[in-house]
């Protein structure tokens, strides 16, 4: 009986020795974003993915971790009932900003009265009310609960009318300005809160394996 159950352990431990090298070996040969989505096509599964880390928008020890390996860089975490695997497919810096802003809705406001509000609000701005208390009290946007905060934004995360005003280097840190974006009748005010900053991201492939 002994016997048996040692085979059987050494069989199990070998299959799984097995199936870690084929994956290995799978994941060697993915070296761009394009090859993974064909891995992704070839073994479909909820759990496999391409995930993206960003140095500022993740903090866990994983994404550190990961974000500190180099490009083709590969890390497995093992427990009871599987082994997940990271690649990085993909490292770049890419270029962010941030702002604060009061988003009014033209579908649900009148010109007349987004026009009579703007102004005042710049005003208090500039006159030290917190920009935060304003998003709060009129923005019209769900980031109104972080007071107006956009986080790091980058091009393709907005519209393309807001990206042109708020993403270059006509702004210092603490302008307030208006914005427009009369395609969808949505109107701000801005306030830049901080230079632009390169902020790093790996995007890797997450393939899960069974041990079952």
């Amino acid at each position: 009986m002994k016997n048996i159950i040692a085979i059987m352990l050494i069989l199990a431990f070998s299959l799984s020795t097995f199936a870690q090298k084929k994956s290995k070996i799978e994941l060697d040969s993915i070296t761009n974003t394009e090859r993974a989505e064909q891995f992704l096509e070839e073994h479909k599964s909820r759990k496999n993915k391409i995930i993206t880390f960003n140095e500022e928008k993740h903090k866990t020890r994983l994404a550190k971790e990961i974000l500190d390996m180099n490009q083709g860089g590969t890390k497995v975490i093992e427990n009871e009932i599987e082994n997940i695997h990271y690649k990085v497919i993909e490292k770049q810096k890419k270029r962010y900003y941030r702002v604060s802003y009061i988003f009014l809705d033209g579908t649900k406001m009148s010109m007349v009265e987004i026009d009579a509000l703007r102004p005042k609000l710049v005003a208090q701005i500039r006159n030290g009310v917190p920009f935060k208390d304003l998003a709060s009290q009129y923005s019209m946007d769900s980031n109104r609960k972080k007071g107006g905060d956009s986080g790091w934004i980058t091009y393709g995360d907005m519209l393309p009318e807001f990206e042109a005003k708020v993403m270059n280097d006509t702004h210092q840190v603490d302008d307030v300005y208006l914005v427009n974006v009369e395609s969808n009748r949505w109107y701000y005010v801005v306030k830049k809160t901080y230079d632009k900053k390169d902020i790093t991201e790996v995007k890797v492939l997450r393939v899960v394996e069974s041990k079952r």
